[in-house]
């Protein structure tokens, strides 16, 4: 029972650093201007870089990694035999894509 609640307290930290993290990331979008080109007349837009990137990217790794947990803790993606027996290996696979 220790362990279920130490795991559901490490997934749960997980989900709500990955949300402050996509908020963040939201907040921070990209801003652009207008430049000419020096060599003909068109224009072109310049992006600033920023950390929104970045944050989307490190939301989408601690999901994947919280999604990684749960499958190694209850075995049932390839992580062993599972907690269930006669359970079809393909609908642990879909679960774990949809999700």
């Amino acid at each position: 029972m220790a362990i279920s609640i130490s795991i559901l307290a490490v997934i749960t930290s997980l989900h709500l650093i990955s949300i402050v993290l996509a908020i963040g990331a939201e907040g921070r979008r990209s801003t652009s201007t207008i430049k000419p080109d020096q060599y003909d007349e068109r224009t072109f837009c310049v992006y600033d870089s920023d950390a929104s990137t970045v944050y989307g990217l490190a939301a989408f790794g601690l999901l994947l990694l919280s999604q990684t947990i749960v499958n190694g803790v209850t075995r049932c993606l390839c992580f062993g035999r599972g907690l269930i027996t006669g359970t079809s290996k393909f609908i642990a696979i879909s679960f774990f894509i949809l999700s």
